[in-house]
């Protein structure tokens, strides 16, 4: 078989159900009509599909969502969210994925996107693609008998949300997050569609239907209940898809409400923030069982842009040698704050730091510290005390977080 007879195309828009039904093929899912035509429905627009197709048949796929994320300081920029990416089994390692990734990033650098963004399935894949950590996440499974609240709130602020009280009101709630969180990615409006009014029994894993609940106008929550009995006793989980609130009343309320389900005994809690609230909300930390959760990944294509363009708390310079063998964020890079704004600029001076461009991510995002790279080797200083620097100058106030997985 031919290079030629993998080359990535692009998917015309009357083939986006086939693609999806490849998607979802390689994921192991339905490819029934009701499992997705809302998927097709939802990203028709804003969505840039990529295929490679042998003898009639998908060989590979991957999905950009055209969306925003931000900065440190609430600025946001342009980011490819890659999504849908998978091959198949028969075709595996025949450079397939390869070149779909290639084909997105250039197209991604044609859009003027200085970011690309992904939530990985199996993590070894893309750091040779050059994507780093940006946002480390956690996530819970709490033992909700053991949860008692050191300061309870009114419960009766969380009220149920109809459909088109979230539409109406929950876009708004979640772009204030986001302005105060590095590396929050902005929602489609499709994704949008798809988290509150599209809900085949296909999606739910055999729970209810998703339940939307509100503390109007500074929270929301949405979750889903798996019934289930020991013997006589309800045992019934909770798995909790999204909880954010604008202030610690409305926070609390949410998590008091999502904690006291009736017939339930855990509740499952995905994506949160390393510096989350909830382990100070309660009286016992032992409750919540706390495991990584997949983290975001991005791959900065532009560093002048993304080092101009953040925020910074102190001033200083910094001469950072990025390794990048792609060639897009290849380069010695000299960083200058002060009290007029950043500038990053090309620079021949001697670096202070030498870096590969996926540790780049973490640091400048607030995930990761300058100096935790330096002692895995994954930084190299060349003047003593520079990841030390870094980490003052590059030091975000809350931690990087993304309410959602794409």
């Amino acid at each position: 078989m031919d290079g030629a007879a993998l080359r990535p195309e692009r998917v015309a828009d009357d083939d986006l159900v086939p693609f999806a039904r490849a998607v979802n093929r390689h994921f192991y899912n339905s490819e029934a009509d009701d499992d997705v035509l809302p998927w097709v429905e939802a990203l028709s627009t804003g969505y840039r599909a990529w295929w490679t197709r042998t003898d009639g048949r998908v060989a590979g796929n991957l999905g950009v969502i055209e969306t925003t994320v931000s900065l440190p300081g609430g600025g946001d920029v342009p980011l490819a969210a890659v999504t849908a990416v998978g091959v198949a089994q028969t075709m595996r390692r025949r450079g397939v994925m390869a070149g779909l990734m290639a084909a997105c990033l250039e197209e991604a650098v044609d859009h003027d996107e200085p970011l690309a963004g992904l939530f990985a399935s199996e993590a070894a894949i893309y750091g040779r693609f050059g994507f780093g950590v940006a946002a480390p996440q956690v996530s819970y499974r709490v033992d909700r008998t053991r949860v008692r609240f050191v300061d309870p709130v009114d419960d009766r602020l969380v009220q149920e949300a109809t459909p088109e009280q979230a539409h109406a009101t929950w876009p708004r709630l979640h772009d204030r997050i986001r302005a105060e969180r590095p590396a929050s990615v902005a929602k489609h409006p499709g994704q949008w569609m798809l988290g509150i009014t599209r809900d085949p029994p296909g999606w739910r894993g055999g729970a209810s239907a998703r339940r939307l609940v509100e503390v109007p106008g500074r929270g929301y929550a949405s979750y889903r209940v798996k019934e289930h009995f020991d013997g006589l006793l309800p045992a019934g989980s909770v798995r909790l898809l999204e909880l954010l609130a604008t202030d610690p009343e409305a926070e609390a309320a949410l998590w008091q409400h999502v904690l006291d389900l009736d017939l339930t005994t855990t509740v499952e809690v995905s994506f949160r923030p390393v510096d989350d609230t909830l382990p100070h909300l309660i009286s016992d930390r032992h409750a919540l069982r706390v495991t990584e959760a997949p983290p975001l990944y991005l791959r900065i294509l532009d560093v002048p842009r993304i080092l101009s363009s953040r925020a910074y708390r102190g001033r200083g310079t910094a001469v950072l040698e990025v390794v990048d063998p792609a060639g897009y964020a290849q380069g010695r890079w000299r960083l200058e704050v002060d009290e007029g704004g950043a500038a990053c600029t090309p620079t021949d001076r001697p670096a202070t730091v030498v870096l590969p461009v996926q540790s780049l991510t973490g640091i400048v995002f607030g995930g990761i510290r300058a100096t935790s790279l330096a002692a895995a080797r994954q930084l190299a200083e060349r003047r003593p005390g520079a990841a030390a620097e870094l980490d003052h100058l590059l030091a975000v106030d809350r931690a990087p977080w993304t309410t959602m997985e794409f």
